[in-house]
């Protein structure tokens, strides 16, 4: 649940006409009580932007005004998408409402290629915010880690949906979800790495995971929560309402043993058995944590550690978040991207992926996303 606190951090201080820190991880001022869905969904809305991105493997590639719709089908795998409240100043008091309706404001995918389209289908900003009445800035939209297929929330079909780029299907996921739900209480979605399963956690026990080829629906026991799908659908992890892990095969959940409220894990590694996950925070009692610094495994059939190691090579001042298996013997993690403001003001934020080798603790920077804007989102494949 604390994954983007570190980032939150430093976007506070950087945009500091909305307290985006309180906002997100305290939810103090919310009127319905936050779950945990909503409190990822604001910090996933609430942490990026999108203005300038620059990837360490492709270049640079500047922001511009995005005319054309994604097209039915032939699309280049995503390299990420973005909304950017057009550029402008936001404030969730004042000026929400007026982004309503502007295409500026809606998802906007880029391509591998450097292709940009809009996506006016997947739900971006919530434009109902006042300052009696606020709630997460937008719908996710996550993308698979080949960056073939994207999911989202499909208002006029009031469900969630996954595209295929390249062939142009679309598969609903047999539930019904209101876009009042959605404001009221935000949603996670995950994908799992092949595309085919889609999690969902959501409010009103809305956890499922739905296979969106065949349209089944798994529903966990009570009580947990969905937070990764493997590929093939065959292993979940799962949270429980004190944040415990767990992870759902066949229908029962057998707890993980690492448990600590900002702990993460991935899905098994492709040997089926192996997991990984962070180590190394501690909580000073006051809700301020000093950073991850090792890398551990665990067997998902024993429960027993495997390996931890500290971080080898790591940049100053490193507090990652978890992503997912880049090999048999990495994972992927990211860190915001640090960076002064431009002449007029406008902040510099962003994210880095690195990859950790899990036997070694050997960090390696694998791409930069820098940008300059006030609010937004940023959705990364695989994260």
């Amino acid at each position: 649940m604390t994954r983007l606190r570190d980032e939150l951090r430093l976007l506070a201080a950087e945009a500091p006409q909305v307290d985006l820190a309180e906002r997100a991880v305290r939810g103090a001022r919310r009127q319905k009580t936050t779950t945990f869905a909503s409190v990822v969904a604001a910090l996933a809305a609430l942490a990026v932007s999108a203005a300038i991105l620059v990837d360490g493997s492709r270049g640079a590639t500047t922001s511009t005004q995005v005319t054309d719709v994604l097209p039915a089908s032939g699309v280049d795998p995503a390299a990420y998408a973005y909304y950017d409240f057009c550029g402008r100043k936001w404030d969730y008091r004042k000026n929400t409402h007026t982004f309503a309706g502007q295409n500026c404001a809606q998802w906007q995918l880029v391509t591998r290629t450097g292709q940009r389209f809009r996506v006016p289908e997947a739900t971006s900003v919530y434009t109902e915010q006042t300052a009696d009445n606020y709630m997460n800035t937008g719908a996710p939209l996550v993308i698979t880690p080949d960056g073939r297929r994207i999911a989202y929330y499909s208002e006029k079909d009031r469900t969630f949906a996954v595209r295929d780029l390249a062939g142009g299907q679309i598969w609903l996921a047999p539930l019904t979800v209101t876009r009042q739900a959605m404001v009221r209480s935000g949603v996670l979605l995950t994908l799992s790495p092949d595309g085919r399963y889609l999690g969902v956690n959501g409010p009103d026990r809305l956890d499922a995971v739905v296979d969106v080829e065949t349209g089944q629906l798994t529903e966990p026991p009570n009580g947990w929560r969905v937070r990764r799908v493997a590929s093939g659908g065959t292993s979940v992890v799962m949270s429980d309402l004190a944040d415990g892990l767990g992870l759902m095969s066949d229908g029962k959940v057998t707890p993980l043993t690492i448990g600590k409220p900002w702990d993460d894990i991935t899905v098994p590694a492709p040997d089926e058995h192996t997991m990984a996950y962070l180590d190394g925070r501690k909580d000073d009692g006051n809700g301020m944590f000093s950073p991850d610094n090792a890398v551990a495994t665990l067997d998902a059939t024993t429960g027993k550690t495997l390996t931890k190691v500290t971080f080898r090579d790591a940049p100053k001042d490193f507090t990652p978040r978890l992503g997912g298996w880049l090999s048999p013997t990495e994972v992927a993690v990211s860190d915001a991207a640090r960076g002064p403001r431009s002449e007029d003001g406008t902040p510099m934020l962003g994210e880095v992926v690195y990859g950790i080798d899990v036997n070694t603790g050997k960090v390696r920077e694998r791409a930069k996303y820098t940008y300059r804007g006030w609010a937004g989102d940023l959705s990364i494949p695989g994260f």
